[in-house]
């Protein structure tokens, strides 16, 4: 039954939507774990008849058929073999082109969606890109970060993921903001200041390795908020991040994340490298960033 879901918290926000977004992007913990609460989800937006939309199952058929999974407008697709394949998406694509003999919302649903490749999420990209009426995308993972960014940032997320009380240092928050906020401004101009705003304060590889994972948390914290569903994880810094970084799009914040992971990743692998040279290169790949 679906008792679980009135029980989650994302149960209020789901029930009180005047209208879905046509792309979702669940980041959980476990996706089979999860998967009970994100079908709901799916239900409410195919059935107006579901009991979550105030209205009764009794004489509704459809619940029963998607879990029997007969119901001919929900598709699921999971990783054939190590990823998912681009034939996947089009054989999604050609199903949903026919119209719903129900007249009702379609939706398809992709778990594992980290797992997509390459030529698998480009043609996922240029479906969401131009959503059809009545089709609704949902993508489970659980780690929005190997998302390709140009698909995250076209999906709302929902993040389903254990909640915890972590603390960081406000001054340090509030440092690392300004270094960001200085990119966002002077581009590639920034260089000449990061002795001032870094390199001064980092002095070795560990510490600004540790840098790194702050910035990530803080770009993380700061795209959440730009979505409808704000589940994250509770953090001492919350009203810093969200009077900061105003101006700046969310698909030029995931392009900073993804650039910063990928640096952070860099030192980790190959802590020899000239720092003053890892610093400028992060900075110029940061300034690369053209709106779409």
């Amino acid at each position: 039954m679906l008792d679980d879901f009135k029980d989650n918290k994302f149960y209020d926000y789901a029930v009180n939507l005047e209208k879905y977004y046509h792309a979702y992007l669940f980041e959980v913990d476990d996706i089979e774990a999860s998967f009970k609460i994100i079908l709901a989800f799916a239900k409410m937006i195919i059935c107006s008849k579901h009991y979550t939309n105030n209205s009764k199952c009794e004489d509704c058929n459809i619940c029963h058929l998607i879990d029997e999974n007969y119901y001919e407008d929900l598709k699921i697709i999971e990783p054939d073999g190590a990823y998912i394949k681009k034939e996947q998406i089009l054989e999604i694509k050609k199903n949903l082109s026919l119209k719903s003999s129900n007249s009702l919302n379609q939706v398809y649903i992709i778990k594992e969606a980290d797992k997509l490749n390459t030529h698998a999420a480009n043609s996922l990209l240029k479906f969401i890109e131009e959503p059809e009426e009545g089709i609704y995308a949902i993508l489970i993972t659980t780690n929005k970060k190997q998302i390709l960014p140009t698909i995250y940032s076209r999906c709302s997320l929902i993040t389903l993921k254990s909640n915890q009380e972590i603390t960081y240092d406000l001054e340090e928050i509030t440092y690392l903001v300004s270094f960001l906020e200085l990119v966002y401004r002077k581009k590639e101009d920034a260089i000449p200041y990061l002795k001032e705003y870094f390199k001064d304060r980092y002095n070795s590889n560990t510490e600004i390795i540790r840098a790194l994972n702050i910035l990530e948390i803080i770009l993380d914290t700061r795209i959440s908020q730009e979505f409808q569903v704000n589940t994250i994880t509770k953090l001492n810094f919350y009203d810093i991040i969200k009077s900061s970084l105003k101006g700046i799009l969310k698909e030029e914040l995931i392009y900073y994340l993804k650039i910063i992971v990928e640096f952070k990743n860099k030192l980790t692998m190959f802590p020899n490298l000239n720092i003053n040279l890892f610093l400028d290169s992060l900075v110029i790949e940061m300034s690369k960033f053209e709106v779409m």
